[in-house]
């Protein structure tokens, strides 16, 4: 499924810039912040309703701009695994930490804003913005959530969960002929996380990024 989304976005990029100087690629990497926090009741087996961590990330994307200010891009992000260390429960042997990686597409539009006094065709500073629709997919490794910290009445976190989800992004770019970099902020929204028919989690990222991109 994720590779399918790929192709789709990719192509249809593509396809808008064929023949024309409008296209780029990038590739960059960072650190990403995830947040996980239980839902309809659960929580976590030490009673906490939400836990974060962070690792390393990569990211790839695809563009075209139809001009100086407007765009379209698709990212792809993927983040290495994160671990979570929450504790068992001695009472049932349930296991309550558990490991989490996690992986994107998306396609949204982009806009810049040059600074005049230094922007001359691609070169120059600019403040750009991105929103954008994607579809996450994450895996796990372990862990179980309770009922209000309920050991007894526990479920046990699914392999891999996946959805759609917001993603926002902005950052500054500076171009230098065809090449440029950038350094942004992206923030990827809810992916719902649920087994058996039950709503247990939502996770979330706070994304860094600095990467490379040129100019076709």
């Amino acid at each position: 499924m994720l590779k399918k989304l790929i192709l789709i976005t990719m192509g249809t990029i593509v396809s808008a810039a064929y023949a024309d100087s409008g296209l780029y690629l990038g590739v960059g990497a960072g650190y990403a912040n995830q947040g996980i926090s239980t839902t309809n009741g659960y929580s976590y087996l030490d009673g906490s309703s939400s836990q974060s961590g962070g690792n390393m990330l990569g990211s790839v994307y695809l563009g075209y701009d139809f001009n100086h200010y407007l765009g379209i891009q698709s990212d792809y992000f993927y983040m290495a695994d994160v671990q979570y260390t929450i504790g068992n429960n001695l009472n049932n042997g349930s296991q309550g930490s558990f490991t989490a990686s996690q992986q994107l597409i998306d396609l949204g539009i982009t806009g810049h804003l040059p600074f005049g006094i230094f922007a001359n065709s691609l070169s120059g500073l600019s403040i750009f913005g991105k929103l954008a629709l994607g579809y996450s997919f994450m895996n796990f490794s372990g862990g179980t959530v309770g009922i209000n910290g309920n050991s007894s009445s526990t479920q046990n976190i699914p392999g891999s969960s996946q959805g759609l989800v917001p993603v926002i992004g902005g950052g500054f770019e500076y171009g230098i002929d065809s090449a440029g970099i950038r350094l942004e902020y992206d923030y990827i929204g809810n992916t719902p996380i649920s087994n058996n028919g039950q709503s247990l989690m939502n996770a979330n990222n706070s994304i860094f990024l600095l990467s490379a991109l040129y100019h076709f």
